[in-house]
């Protein structure tokens, strides 16, 4: 029976896996998507110690996985479900098929926010993206919208207007740390990106063109005074950037306490309120979701479930 089953790949889900193997203790990760997590999305991680130049998402998340693998972690695609504590064990379904372990680590992290737009589902992929480092260059020499406020909101913007000329709406007041601020100041005095505050999509326009119907731009409303105007901006594509839903979805039924938003409720040994359930990451209530952290989390998890294990 193995050790530590780990369900997600993010940073804190192989921190742990690198801490936990170490030990000694068996260790099996399941990812039902992408291994890395969301940061693999990323172009340039700027504020991870050690990389003074800064180094790609996925470049960081090899070396990460390569490490944990190096001690021993075993990685393998699968989504988990059912997940049932017995007393000496926890028992769940991977793909179907049962699987079980002494002790259980979530570390699933977050998925992309939706908007929220009549179609916008339908056109998810062409026309609607979250990942402008995945689909930016589609874009070179068009319009696009980006929506949002925070980091990840202006540093996505500030890679989308290498190729594209972007209009940034948030939807009050900017929340990104200072010195993406002022980057964003910079390509806005050159011209590259222009800021609309107090702004939101109300609706999506379409158009025809030869390939069918496509996104031709966005019915915007945006507070002046205290007064709503209300335009319309030409774009080919939308960028979203609101923020991250914790992906728990499964867990019900486990017994494991969700708080309103969806975020798992931990106490200060990262325990679950099931016995032999640990939680880390992003998707902990009040994480800080900063990379560093969520490695740091991953790393206590290891070590309490460590200690649990050699009670």
């Amino acid at each position: 029976m193995t050790d530590l089953a780990i369900v997600g790949s993010g940073i804190s889900a192989l921190t742990a896996a690198i801490y936990a193997a170490r030990e000694g203790l068996s260790v099996c990760i399941f990812e039902k998507e992408m291994i890395g997590g969301i940061i693999t999305t990323s172009e340039n991680v700027e504020n991870y110690p050690g990389f003074e130049a800064g180094i790609s998402g996925i470049g960081l998340m090899k070396k990460v996985r390569a490490q944990a693998e190096k001690f021993g972690a075993r990685i393998e695609y699968g989504e988990v479900s059912d997940i049932r504590a017995e007393s000496d064990r926890v028992l769940m379904k991977v793909d179907g098929a049962d699987f079980e372990a002494r002790t259980l680590l979530l570390a699933v992290g977050n998925s992309y926010r939706r908007l929220g737009l009549a179609r916008e589902d339908e056109f998810f992929g062409r026309g609607i993206h979250v990942c402008a480092t995945c689909d930016g260059a589609i874009y070179a020499g068009k319009e696009v919208v980006a929506v949002g406020g925070g980091d990840n909101a202006v540093q996505e913007a500030l890679f989308l207007a290498q190729f594209a000329k972007v209009k940034l709406l948030v939807r009050s007041q900017l929340r990104a740390q200072q010195i993406l601020q002022d980057r964003l100041s910079e390509a806005v005095k050159a011209g590259k990106i222009e800021v609309l505050l107090g702004a939101e999509i109300e609706e999506i326009l379409f158009g025809q063109s030869d390939l069918g119907e496509k996104i031709r731009g966005v019915k915007v409303r945006q507070m002046e005074h205290g007064e709503p105007r209300k335009f319309e901006i030409s774009a080919d594509a939308i960028f979203e950037f609101i923020g991250f839903d914790p992906q728990t979805q499964f867990l019900a039924g486990s017994g494991v306490e969700l708080n309103p938003k969806g975020e798992i409720v931990v106490n200060n040994n990262l325990q679950t309120s099931v016995d032999r359930i640990f939680a880390c990451g992003d998707a902990v209530e009040n994480a800080e979701h900063q990379l560093v952290i969520a490695a740091g989390s991953g790393a206590k998890a290891a070590i309490e479930i460590s200690k649990s294990l050699h009670q």
